[in-house]
């Protein structure tokens, strides 16, 4: 694979450090190219880039909701998966935390730092695009500033006050999806243990509609990770579900069959099997 990978901006934030773990693993040489949003990221797929780096789960966070719903509108394969753990450091302008009166922190940060931030509830919090971008305006020096910033920017920080870990749990990552414009699926080995993101999109909305699917995959034992209902965005109360299986590459057949039979009934649209890999560190 050759051109760029789309990627969510900007440059230092933990979009990047995913790209280069995940082109590491594959031992992929492509750009990273950047956008500010994750709909301008997963727009550079096919057209200026052959390949994007999506966030779509987070430990504390659960589901970037923008996500699951480009994973619908776009037609995309799944490449792959990749996991980055994700720490958050408060540093400010002051000598003491109680002089902190306005704290910078990216919205998504804030809402895995949560307990940190209610302890300085008297400062105010004024969120930003990115974690870089809180990182910026911290570093003009104003007295009484603070920002919460990744952990591996703590070695460019020259602010005097650091607290170096506020995220609410240890564990805390978050997991990127690699995706492809629509076409051959990800290489498979035998062996191998495999994740399949998929929609499926009822014909009809009746009591039990949701039972009627989850039962096609009860029958033919195959093993769901993750169910999330999404609007239809056509009439209140109405959904689609967004799935992800998880079995072994030997089982393709069998979960293509299975997905047939659903469609029989209910549209499935599905990004295709990849290989999963074990997390670092576990």
């Amino acid at each position: 694979m050759k051109g760029k990978m789309a990627v969510l901006g900007p440059a230092g934030t933990f979009s990047e450090s995913a790209a280069k773990a995940y082109l590491k693993r594959e031992q992929l040489d492509l750009e990273l190219a950047f956008y500010p949003t994750i709909d301008e990221t997963a727009e550079a797929v096919g057209e200026e880039c052959c390949c994007g780096l999506l966030p779509l789960e987070n430990t504390l966070d659960g589901y970037v909701q923008s996500t699951l719903d480009l994973l619908l509108e776009k037609d995309f394969t799944a490449l792959g998966e990749i996991r980055v753990p994700v720490q958050f450091a408060l540093v400010a302008n002051v000598s003491r935390p109680e002089e902190i009166h306005t704290i910078y922190v990216q919205f998504k940060a804030q809402g895995q730092c949560r307990h940190a931030l209610h302890a300085l509830s008297g400062a105010q919090l004024i969120n930003t695009h990115s974690n870089t971008q809180s990182f910026d305006l911290v570093q003009k020096g104003v007295a009484g500033e603070a920002a919460v910033i990744p952990v591996h920017l703590l070695g460019e920080c020259s602010c005097p006050f650091v607290m170096e870990d506020i995220t609410d749990a240890k564990a805390n990552a978050t997991r990127f999806l690699a995706v492809k414009p629509k076409g051959e699926p990800a290489k498979l080995e035998p062996g191998q243990t495999v994740k399949m993101p998929l929609y499926v999109l009822p014909s009809v909305d009746h009591p039990g509609v949701l039972f009627e699917i989850l039962s096609a995959f009860t029958i033919s034992r195959i093993n769901l990770v993750s169910i999330m209902s999404r609007p239809t965005k056509m009439k209140m109360g109405t959904y689609n579900f967004y799935l992800e299986l998880s079995s072994k590459a030997e089982d393709a057949e069998k979960i293509a069959m299975t997905l047939t039979l659903i469609n029989n009934v209910h549209r499935v649209k599905s990004l295709g099997l990849y290989p999963l890999h074990q997390p670092e560190g576990t």
